[in-house]
C-alpha cells in the first residue's frame, strides 16, 4: 500500500537531495533550485501558512491551558500544553499532514514534539504532587537527594495590640431643682360652732423651694450630689379649722296631760272589772300614752284587752 502523497510545497530533489524540487501535491514542476538559495528559503516560507482553524485551535489550547493553570496551577498548565503538542506530533506521524503545528514532511520535528509533550506530561504529574504536598524536590526523571527538607519554623502569631481605653470624661455643674413646700394645718375650739361639727376657715396653699445641687458625672452618668443651698421662694398658707364646742339647749318634756273624767253608770267597758271609760282610746294615767281616756289601776282584765293596758299579759292592767 503507497503512503499518501505529502502536501505541494519545497522538498528535497529525489534526482539530487542537495538541491530542492517544489512538488505541486501530484509531481514535481519546474526546475530544481540550490537548497541554500533565497528563493528556496522563500518558497520554503510560502509552503504553509496559518488558516482559521489553525487560530481557533490555538485560541482553544491557550484558554484551555489558562484555565487549567487558574485551577490547577502551573503543573496544569504544562499539562494541557503536553497534551495539544501530543496530538499535533501524532497526528503528523499519522497523516503526514502538516495540521495545525505545520508539520509535514518533518518526521524528526514531528517526533521531537512528540518527545516534548511526553515530557511536559511528566514534568506536569511530578510537579502536582510537590504543589499538592510540601517534600523533597523532583526534577524530570530524576529524584532528588535523600537528604529530608528541614521542618519549617512556627510562625510566630503577632501579637495583638491592646485597644486604648479612653480617657473619662469628668463633668461638674450646678443644677437648681424646685420643690413643693407643704403646708401645715392647725386648728381651734370655737364655742360659736355646735358641738361635733367643724368650719375651714383658711385653706392651706402649698409653697414653692428651689434647691441648688452641685452635680459631679463621669463619661455622663452622674456620680454624686451635693446640696449646696435652699431656698424658700414662696411660702406656704397653713390650713385652718374651727372645732365647735357649743351645748344644744335642754329640751323640757311636755306636760302630762289631765285623764278624762270617767263617765259613771252604763259608760265601763264590759271587758275590764273596773270601769274603764268608752273611748277611741284609753290609755293608763300617768304613762306615756296620749289618751284620749285615761284610767287609773289597778284594773282586772276579764275579757278582752282591747286597749292593750295590760302589757304584762298577766291579767292585770295599769299596775
Amino acid at each position: 500500500m503507497s503512503s499518501p502523497n505529502p502536501l505541494q510545497g519545497w522538498y528535497p530533489d529525489p534526482r539530487d537531495r542537495t538541491r530542492m524540487r517544489y512538488w505541486d501535491g501530484a509531481q514535481w514542476v519546474g526546475e530544481s533550485q540550490p537548497m541554500a538559495t533565497p528563493a528556496a528559503k522563500s518558497a520554503g516560507s510560502r509552503a504553509w501558512r496559518p488558516t482559521l482553524i489553525t487560530w481557533i485551535i490555538a485560541a482553544v489550547a491557550l484558554l484551555t491551558a489558562i484555565i487549567a493553570a487558574a485551577t490547577n496551577g502551573f503543573a496544569g498548565f504544562l499539562v494541557m500544553l503536553g497534551l495539544f503538542a501530543l496530538a499535533g506530533g501524532v497526528w503528523t506521524l499519522a497523516t503526514r499532514k502538516p495540521g495545525w503545528l505545520n508539520l509535514a514532511g518533518r518526521r524528526v520535528a514531528a517526533v521531537a514534539v512528540t518527545g516534548g509533550a511526553v515530557v511536559a506530561l511528566l514534568l506536569g504529574a511530578l510537579v502536582a504532587p510537590s504543589q499538592a504536598k510540601p517534600g523533597p524536590d523532583i526534577a524530570v526523571g530524576v529524584s532528588s537527594s535523600a537528604t529530608p527538607s528541614a521542618t519549617a519554623a512556627p510562625s510566630a502569631k503577632p501579637s495583638k495590640t491592646p485597644t486604648p481605653k479612653p480617657t473619662p470624661v469628668t463633668k461638674t455643674e450646678t443644677v437648681e431643682v424646685s420643690e413643693p413646700v407643704p403646708f401645715a394645718s392647725t386648728s381651734y375650739e370655737d364655742a360659736s360652732v355646735d358641738a361635733g361639727s367643724t368650719v375651714l376657715v383658711t385653706a392651706g396653699v402649698a409653697g414653692t423651694k428651689v434647691s441648688v445641687f452641685k452635680v459631679t458625672t463621669v463619661d455622663g452618668v452622674e456620680t454624686s450630689r451635693t446640696l449646696v443651698s435652699e431656698t424658700v421662694t414662696v411660702a406656704p398658707v397653713d390650713e385652718v379649722t374651727a372645732i365647735g364646742t357649743r351645748q344644744p339647749e335642754p329640751v323640757a318634756p311636755p306636760a302630762a296631760a289631765e285623764p278624762e273624767p270617767v263617765a259613771q253608770g252604763g259608760g265601763c267597758d264590759p271587758n275590764y272589772s273596773g270601769c274603764v271609760p268608752i273611748a277611741s282610746d284609753v290609755d293608763c294615767a300617768g304613762g306615756s300614752g296620749n289618751g284620749p281616756a285615761y284610767v287609773s289601776g289597778p284594773i282586772e282584765v276579764i275579757g278582752t284587752d282591747i286597749y292593750d293596758l295590760d302589757r304584762d299579759g298577766d291579767g292585770i292592767a295599769c299596775e
